[in-house]
């Protein structure tokens, strides 16, 4: 039995404390995924304890079994990295290389179509006059750093939240309401990139998320949203579909601000050659 089944069963036997803390779970399964039992407690104004008395009731050893079996609910642990590698190592018959071209294939018609209805919502959306904040940490880093790279070309306002030196609150602490905050993340989502996003939220940021799932954290966060896909034969995700989202925004924003942006590009493309940034034989 699912735990969120085991809750509902159970309901009318717990205490009211624990009642409340139920039912905060049930209305906060997302947060509950990425946010410790302590930072959970937090949320849900109730002590860490009260949660461990929860999942013990429950059936569970302890609040990490209880989560684990959250997490595999809404389909974000169906096989760890280290199976999904020992898989790889242990099947010798299979044929990766076209399961693994067969799998971008799959996950570029899933994004295609996943992103139909909402992708020019999103574009029309980003507030191009203020700041405009991007940002993806860890595995989500190349997707955000691609997207700020290029609009950097055509946008000056563009600022990378990379959490070098872990300088996060270098940025947060700047966030107001004129501002666009872009997050990047895919399952398991960083802590860094939850943080950024209720920050963003607190400030009354316009916050956008591009993400893998409808149970991500940052989707409670964003007033638009763009989903890729990360399905691979390999034992680690797939990024490809969302370098392919994050470039099909970046024509589209492009094409938004118009002649405008086409002399920056020019004035940004003139200034990278004449610097000798691109190598030559001559």
């Amino acid at each position: 039995m699912n735990p969120r089944q085991k809750i509902l069963d159970h309901f009318s036997e717990l205490s009211p404390e624990l009642k409340r803390s139920a039912q905060f779970i049930l209305d906060n399964e997302q947060e509950l995924i990425v946010l410790s039992m302590r930072g959970f407690a937090q949320k849900a104004q109730v002590k860490p304890a009260t949660l461990l008395r929860l999942a013990k009731f429950l059936g569970y050893e302890g609040w990490n079994s209880l989560k684990d079996e959250f997490i595999i609910l809404n389909g974000l642990r169906d096989h760890s990295y280290t199976s999904k590698a020992q898989k790889i190592v242990n099947d010798s018959n299979h044929n990766l290389y076209d399961l693994f071209f067969e799998s971008q294939m799959n996950n570029l018609v899933t994004t295609h179509q996943r992103n139909k209805d909402s992708f020019q919502q999103f574009v029309n959306l980003v507030d191009t006059t203020g700041h405009i904040y991007i940002c993806g940490f860890r595995a989500s880093f190349p997707i955000a750093w691609s997207l700020f790279y290029v609009y950097k070309l055509f946008n000056k306002n563009i600022i990378l939240i990379d959490g070098l030196a872990s300088n996060l609150e270098m940025y947060m602490r700047d966030f107001s309401k004129e501002d666009t905050v872009i997050v990047v993340g895919f399952a398991p989502y960083s802590r860094e990139i939850t943080l950024v996003a209720d920050h963003a939220q607190k400030a009354k940021s316009k916050v956008f998320a591009i993400t893998d799932h409808i149970t991500s954290p940052l989707v409670t966060h964003a007033i638009s949203t763009l989903w890729f896909s990360i399905e691979s034969p390999s034992f680690f995700p797939s990024i490809s579909s969302g370098i392919s989202i994050s470039e099909a925004l970046l024509a589209a924003l492009l094409s938004k601000s118009g002649q405008n942006a086409v002399e920056k590009v020019k004035i940004s493309e003139d200034f990278i050659i004449q610097s000798g940034a691109y190598f030559n034989e001559k």
